[in-house]
């Protein structure tokens, strides 16, 4: 049943420079799809935030055509992060792929075109990534819902549909954390990881740095500490994690632009340098919300100087 394609596929990716390929069935992810419910019946503040994923359960239903879910993983946790913005701007955002220096920001593009090339009807998305690399057995859930591999949940996940039938990956959607370890459920400054696999969206702090509505509630407001844009506290106290950052090649689209991420920048920064350097490449906040920059490094600035949440 196109083994053969498969190892072909799998070859591309590895010397695409991802570190897994996978492959699953089209078919419905209704798990994804009880725990997006669960969510937004648990928490109806937010359930917006969760029904908006609700069109990714059923990949079909956009794209009839397709057979398969090809997925691959992406490490970005080979890069050598500029000293002064660590704890500041999650290393995701820092590592985005998206940006048009980053060494990886072709792969994507470049896989789909082979694919193309292979005869295959090809689209990039519409599935709940996380969920179809577990169920393709390249990744594992971790108690903080992040997608874990062989270099812990500093990784990206892209997925493509195909029309054509591959041998699918053994599911790995047991957990992969410790029994009985809470490091990252205890570890959240908001308190938005309430239980294992059970994350409040809008108390997340990537959330509330750069997608909440304003002005952010005072409660939460005061316990976002240092963070600016994004959040990695509970990764960062992952034992999963442990040693998995490894800096073995230099971030220089990062480090060349250092100087105007740390927050002293930040806190009074003009429009003309964030609109030519910051936004691009940290689109969540939009061009005319320099505001919000401002405010978020200015309490991380504050923060700094009395590291206690509650300000006391």
């Amino acid at each position: 049943m196109n083994g053969g394609l498969l190892a072909e596929i799998q070859r591309l990716a590895h010397d695409l420079g991802y570190t897994a390929c996978g492959v699953t069935a089209v078919e419905p992810f209704d798990e994804f799809r009880r725990a997006v419910e669960e969510g937004a019946d648990r928490f109806p503040e937010a359930a917006h935030l969760y029904r908006k994923l609700n069109r990714l359960a059923d990949p079909q239903s956009s794209a009839p055509w397709a057979s398969s879910i090809i997925v691959c993983v992406r490490r970005y946790g080979k890069y050598e992060i500029p000293e002064g913005l660590t704890g500041h701007i999650g290393r995701e955002y820092l590592c985005d792929w998206h940006y048009r220096e980053c060494p990886d920001h072709d792969i994507r593009k470049k896989m789909e075109h082979a694919l193309e090339k292979m005869g295959l009807r090809v689209r990039r998305g519409g599935v709940p990534d996380r969920w179809a690399a577990a169920r393709s057995g390249v990744t594992r859930f971790g108690k903080n819902n992040f997608a874990y591999s062989e270099h812990g949940s500093w990784i990206n996940l892209q997925s493509w549909l195909v029309d054509v039938d591959l041998p699918c990956g053994m599911p790995t959607l047991e957990p992969a954390c410790p029994e009985g370890c809470r490091a990252c459920i205890e570890a959240c400054p908001t308190g938005a990881l309430l239980e294992p696999f059970v994350m409040r969206w809008d108390h997340c702090i990537a959330y509330l740095t750069y997608d909440a509505p304003e002005p952010v509630a005072p409660h939460l407001w005061q316990r976002m500490g240092q963070w600016i844009y994004g959040c990695d506290v509970c990764q960062e106290v992952c034992p999963l994690n442990a040693g998995t950052w490894d800096p073995v090649e230099k971030a220089p689209w990062v480090a060349k632009i250092a100087s105007c991420l740390r927050p002293d920048a930040l806190a009074n920064m003009d429009e003309e340098t964030y609109r030519a350097i910051v936004q691009p490449r940290f689109p969540y906040i939009p061009p005319e919300n320099l505001a919000r920059w401002h405010a978020n490094a200015r309490r991380a600035l504050t923060w700094s100087k009395d590291p206690r949440p509650d300000g006391r």
